[in-house]
């Protein structure tokens, strides 16, 4: 079993990403995969664990102890990863951003017993992905990206929610991962206007 751990965007952001992945569909023929999950920004890459109860235990633990803050995307990105093509926002790293990956990684040790992750630790970069899929005979996501007249974007929200994604044990791919606990963060404050 595998786990993953993010901050979830607020509506209007949700918004925004979704309206680009139905930009996408319009421009090519695309299966829906990475936005089958609610917006977010990833905290920790899908790690593997063996207790589910002791996971939800510390995971409901974190979010009790952060204060919710802003996060700002910047620009539109497009990546490749083994196969994948991956269109995303890319998000300005901040001292809590990173200190909270950091948090995250020093105490999953204490919950499972290989908190290991394909990108993770000091050179992992925070992002939000918008979509990804598998790149055929063409690649829709860097033709999308390749079209895009204005590539900066000035997205701030206000991350109030913790999410446990959980993967079932197979291939990820559509159909074996769900969103399976959110939790508030410690302060919900108004966001701004």
């Amino acid at each position: 079993m595998k786990a993953a751990i993010a901050l979830l965007a607020d509506f209007p952001t949700q918004n925004i990403a979704r309206r680009m992945v139905f930009e996408m569909s319009q421009y090519a023929e695309i299966e829906f995969f990475g936005s089958l999950l609610p917006a977010h920004v990833s905290l920790k890459q899908p790690f593997s664990f063996e207790d589910m109860d002791k996971l939800e235990t510390w995971f409901d633990s974190l979010a009790a102890q952060i204060t919710a803050f802003d996060i700002h995307l910047d620009s539109v990105y497009y990546s490749a990863w083994e196969g994948y093509g991956i269109i995303g926002l890319h998000v300005v790293e901040t001292p809590a951003l990173r200190a909270l990956h950091n948090q995250i990684n020093r105490e999953l040790p204490q919950v499972v017993a290989d908190p290991s992750a394909a990108h993770d630790g000091d050179e992992y970069r925070f992002h939000m992905t918008v979509e990804l899929g598998k790149i055929e005979s063409s690649n829709p996501y860097q033709a999308f990206f390749d079209e895009l007249a204005d590539k900066k974007t000035d997205i701030t929200f206000r991350a109030q929610h913790l999410a446990l994604f959980f993967y079932a044990d197979r291939p990820i791919q559509s159909g074996s991962f769900i969103v399976y606990r959110v939790a508030p963060l410690k302060t919900i404050i108004p966001p701004p206007a």
